[in-house]
């Protein structure tokens, strides 16, 4: 018993150290950016009809294979919503 709380211990103290580690990532790549004042950001919701209840669906894999698996969506995506910000 005492072997697995030591590993319960230590796999939360390692899952904090790389929280930390990432939010400082996280923080370093966004933090020249956010305080320009001509940068927007611009954020699409993407929805897909996909078939129900696998688990790539409920874990939100199956919406991402989609969208990198679909060349014609990605054409017309650019084409219509993002070209605007790269001319």
């Amino acid at each position: 018993m005492e072997h697995s709380i030591s590993h319960i211990i230590t796999y939360i103290v390692l899952m904090m150290m790389l929280g930390a580690v990432y939010a400082e990532m996280v923080n370093n790549i966004l933090q020249p950016i956010v305080y320009k004042s001509d940068i927007n950001f611009v954020r699409y919701d993407v929805n897909h009809a996909l078939p129900s209840s696998t688990t790539n669906n409920l874990i939100g894999r199956a919406a991402h294979i989609a969208v990198l698996d679909s060349e014609l969506f990605i054409e017309k995506f650019i084409s219509v919503a993002v070209l605007k910000y790269f001319i």
